[in-house]
Protein backbone atom coordinates (compact mmCIF):
# COMPACT_ATOMS: atom_id res chain seq x y z
CA UNK A 1 0.00 0.00 0.00
CA UNK A 2 1.40 3.38 -0.98
CA UNK A 3 2.01 6.22 1.34
CA UNK A 4 -1.08 8.49 1.61
CA UNK A 5 -0.59 11.89 -0.11
CA UNK A 6 -0.45 14.85 2.18
CA UNK A 7 -3.18 17.46 1.80
CA UNK A 8 -2.00 20.66 0.12
CA UNK A 9 -0.78 23.42 2.34
CA UNK A 10 -3.42 26.10 3.14
CA UNK A 11 -1.30 28.80 1.49
CA UNK A 12 -1.09 26.77 -1.72
CA UNK A 13 -4.85 26.24 -1.70
CA UNK A 14 -5.44 29.95 -1.29
CA UNK A 15 -3.05 30.71 -4.17
CA UNK A 16 -4.85 28.28 -6.46
CA UNK A 17 -8.21 29.81 -5.56
CA UNK A 18 -6.91 33.31 -6.21
CA UNK A 19 -5.52 32.26 -9.59
CA UNK A 20 -8.83 30.71 -10.61
CA UNK A 21 -10.82 33.72 -9.41
CA UNK A 22 -8.42 36.10 -11.19
CA UNK A 23 -8.68 34.18 -14.44
CA UNK A 24 -12.47 34.23 -14.24
CA UNK A 25 -12.46 37.97 -13.53
CA UNK A 26 -10.25 38.68 -16.56
CA UNK A 27 -12.42 36.51 -18.79
CA UNK A 28 -15.55 38.26 -17.54
CA UNK A 29 -14.05 41.71 -18.11
CA UNK A 30 -12.94 40.82 -21.64
CA UNK A 31 -16.39 39.46 -22.41
CA UNK A 32 -18.04 42.63 -21.17
CA UNK A 33 -15.71 44.80 -23.25
CA UNK A 34 -16.38 42.73 -26.34
CA UNK A 35 -20.14 42.95 -25.84
CA UNK A 36 -19.91 46.69 -25.20
CA UNK A 37 -17.95 47.25 -28.41
CA UNK A 38 -20.46 45.21 -30.36
CA UNK A 39 -23.47 46.95 -28.83
CA UNK A 40 -22.21 50.54 -29.15
CA UNK A 41 -24.89 52.25 -31.25
CA UNK A 42 -23.89 53.66 -34.61
CA UNK A 43 -24.48 57.33 -35.32
CA UNK A 44 -28.07 57.91 -36.38
CA UNK A 45 -28.90 59.05 -39.90
CA UNK A 46 -30.58 62.44 -39.44
CA UNK A 47 -31.23 63.38 -43.04
CA UNK A 48 -29.87 63.52 -46.57
CA UNK A 49 -28.13 66.46 -48.22
CA UNK A 50 -29.91 67.11 -51.54
CA UNK A 51 -28.05 67.85 -54.78
CA UNK A 52 -26.85 71.46 -54.99
CA UNK A 53 -24.65 73.59 -57.23
CA UNK A 54 -22.24 76.02 -55.58
CA UNK A 55 -18.55 76.95 -56.00
CA UNK A 56 -15.48 76.95 -53.77
CA UNK A 57 -12.87 79.64 -53.09
CA UNK A 58 -11.20 78.85 -56.46
CA UNK A 59 -14.47 79.21 -58.36
CA UNK A 60 -14.54 75.45 -58.97
CA UNK A 61 -17.86 73.60 -58.79
CA UNK A 62 -18.77 72.33 -55.33
CA UNK A 63 -21.83 70.12 -54.89
CA UNK A 64 -23.05 67.08 -53.05
CA UNK A 65 -20.59 64.96 -55.04
CA UNK A 66 -17.78 66.95 -53.43
CA UNK A 67 -18.79 65.42 -50.10
CA UNK A 68 -19.07 61.85 -51.37
CA UNK A 69 -16.55 59.14 -50.56
CA UNK A 70 -15.37 60.65 -47.26
CA UNK A 71 -16.74 62.19 -44.08
CA UNK A 72 -17.17 65.97 -44.12
CA UNK A 73 -17.46 68.44 -41.26
CA UNK A 74 -19.35 71.59 -42.29
CA UNK A 75 -19.89 74.95 -40.65
CA UNK A 76 -21.64 78.18 -41.67
CA UNK A 77 -19.87 81.54 -41.55
CA UNK A 78 -19.47 84.85 -43.35
CA UNK A 79 -16.34 86.94 -43.62
CA UNK A 80 -17.85 90.20 -42.33
CA UNK A 81 -19.01 88.49 -39.12
CA UNK A 82 -17.29 89.68 -35.96
CA UNK A 83 -19.14 87.60 -33.37
CA UNK A 84 -19.41 83.83 -33.69
CA UNK A 85 -17.63 83.34 -37.03
CA UNK A 86 -14.05 84.02 -35.90
CA UNK A 87 -14.57 81.46 -33.14
CA UNK A 88 -16.07 78.94 -35.58
CA UNK A 89 -13.19 79.37 -38.00
CA UNK A 90 -10.58 79.10 -35.25
CA UNK A 91 -12.21 75.88 -34.04
CA UNK A 92 -12.31 74.53 -37.59
CA UNK A 93 -8.60 75.28 -37.95
CA UNK A 94 -8.02 73.41 -34.69
CA UNK A 95 -10.07 70.49 -36.00
CA UNK A 96 -8.04 70.55 -39.23
CA UNK A 97 -4.87 69.99 -37.20
CA UNK A 98 -6.42 67.26 -35.05
CA UNK A 99 -7.60 65.28 -38.07
CA UNK A 100 -4.24 65.68 -39.84
CA UNK A 101 -2.38 64.35 -36.81
CA UNK A 102 -4.72 61.34 -36.76
CA UNK A 103 -4.02 60.69 -40.43
CA UNK A 104 -7.75 61.02 -41.09
CA UNK A 105 -8.90 61.74 -44.63
CA UNK A 106 -12.09 63.58 -43.68
CA UNK A 107 -12.74 66.97 -45.30
CA UNK A 108 -13.95 70.32 -44.02
CA UNK A 109 -16.37 72.75 -45.69
CA UNK A 110 -17.26 76.27 -44.58
CA UNK A 111 -20.42 77.58 -46.27
CA UNK A 112 -20.84 81.35 -46.50
CA UNK A 113 -24.28 82.54 -45.46
CA UNK A 114 -23.51 85.95 -47.00
CA UNK A 115 -22.75 84.91 -50.59
CA UNK A 116 -23.58 88.33 -52.02
CA UNK A 117 -20.45 89.67 -50.32
CA UNK A 118 -18.39 86.48 -50.03
CA UNK A 119 -17.19 85.93 -53.58
CA UNK A 120 -14.63 83.19 -54.25
CA UNK A 121 -11.85 85.81 -54.15
CA UNK A 122 -13.02 87.10 -50.75
CA UNK A 123 -13.22 83.55 -49.41
CA UNK A 124 -9.76 82.70 -50.77
CA UNK A 125 -8.28 85.59 -48.79
CA UNK A 126 -10.24 84.55 -45.69
CA UNK A 127 -9.04 80.95 -46.09
CA UNK A 128 -5.42 82.10 -46.27
CA UNK A 129 -5.82 84.17 -43.10
CA UNK A 130 -7.36 81.13 -41.37
CA UNK A 131 -4.41 78.90 -42.24
CA UNK A 132 -6.65 76.56 -44.22
CA UNK A 133 -5.19 73.58 -46.04
CA UNK A 134 -7.25 73.90 -49.23
CA UNK A 135 -6.59 70.25 -50.10
CA UNK A 136 -8.72 69.42 -47.06
CA UNK A 137 -10.83 72.51 -46.31
CA UNK A 138 -13.15 74.20 -48.84
CA UNK A 139 -14.91 77.57 -48.56
CA UNK A 140 -18.23 77.52 -50.39
CA UNK A 141 -20.41 80.23 -51.91
CA UNK A 142 -22.79 80.75 -54.82
CA UNK A 143 -26.22 82.16 -55.68
CA UNK A 144 -28.12 83.33 -52.60
CA UNK A 145 -31.21 81.21 -53.19
CA UNK A 146 -29.11 78.07 -53.70
CA UNK A 147 -27.07 78.75 -50.55
CA UNK A 148 -30.23 79.29 -48.50
CA UNK A 149 -31.76 76.10 -49.89
CA UNK A 150 -28.85 73.83 -49.04
CA UNK A 151 -28.13 75.42 -45.65
CA UNK A 152 -31.72 75.53 -44.40
CA UNK A 153 -33.34 72.58 -46.19
CA UNK A 154 -30.25 70.41 -46.55
CA UNK A 155 -28.18 70.93 -43.41
CA UNK A 156 -31.22 71.98 -41.30
CA UNK A 157 -29.41 75.09 -40.07
CA UNK A 158 -30.76 78.59 -39.53
CA UNK A 159 -29.65 81.37 -41.86
CA UNK A 160 -31.48 84.70 -42.06
CA UNK A 161 -30.41 88.16 -43.15
CA UNK A 162 -31.36 90.89 -40.62
CA UNK A 163 -31.48 94.54 -41.71
CA UNK A 164 -29.57 97.05 -39.59
CA UNK A 165 -29.21 100.84 -39.62
CA UNK A 166 -27.86 102.77 -42.62
CA UNK A 167 -28.61 99.95 -45.03
CA UNK A 168 -26.23 97.54 -43.33
CA UNK A 169 -27.23 94.00 -42.40
CA UNK A 170 -26.27 91.02 -40.29
CA UNK A 171 -26.83 87.31 -40.86
CA UNK A 172 -28.18 85.10 -38.12
CA UNK A 173 -26.94 81.52 -38.50
CA UNK A 174 -26.31 78.33 -36.54
CA UNK A 175 -22.93 77.99 -34.83
CA UNK A 176 -22.63 74.20 -34.77
CA UNK A 177 -20.38 71.83 -36.67
CA UNK A 178 -22.32 69.34 -38.78
CA UNK A 179 -20.98 65.86 -39.53
CA UNK A 180 -21.86 64.36 -42.92
CA UNK A 181 -20.94 60.82 -43.94
CA UNK A 182 -19.47 59.54 -47.22
CA UNK A 183 -23.00 59.20 -48.66
CA UNK A 184 -23.84 62.86 -47.87
CA UNK A 185 -26.11 61.92 -44.97
CA UNK A 186 -26.38 64.04 -41.82
CA UNK A 187 -24.91 62.17 -38.85
CA UNK A 188 -24.52 64.71 -36.03
CA UNK A 189 -24.46 68.29 -34.74
CA UNK A 190 -21.64 69.35 -32.42
CA UNK A 191 -21.08 72.40 -30.19
CA UNK A 192 -17.67 74.06 -30.40
CA UNK A 193 -17.27 75.58 -26.96
CA UNK A 194 -14.67 73.17 -25.56
CA UNK A 195 -11.80 71.09 -26.86
CA UNK A 196 -13.65 68.05 -25.52
CA UNK A 197 -16.42 68.81 -28.05
CA UNK A 198 -13.87 68.56 -30.85
CA UNK A 199 -12.44 65.36 -29.40
CA UNK A 200 -15.90 63.77 -29.49
CA UNK A 201 -16.33 64.92 -33.09
CA UNK A 202 -12.94 63.51 -34.11
CA UNK A 203 -13.85 60.11 -32.65
CA UNK A 204 -17.14 60.09 -34.56
CA UNK A 205 -15.39 61.14 -37.77
CA UNK A 206 -12.89 58.32 -37.36
CA UNK A 207 -15.72 55.85 -36.71
CA UNK A 208 -17.40 56.86 -39.97
CA UNK A 209 -14.15 56.66 -41.91
CA UNK A 210 -13.45 53.20 -40.47
CA UNK A 211 -16.77 51.89 -41.85
CA UNK A 212 -15.74 52.40 -45.48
Amino acid sequence: MGTPSRPPEPALVRLRVLLVVGALAVALALGMLERASRSKPALAVLGQIPPFHLVDERGAAFGVDSMSGHATVADFIFTRCTSSCPRLTARMAELQGMLARKGCGARLASFSVDPENDTPAVLAKYASQAGADLARWAFVTGPLDEVERVVVSGFKMAAQKIARDAGDYDVIHGDWFVLVDRDARLRGYYPIDDTSDLETLVKDVQALEARR
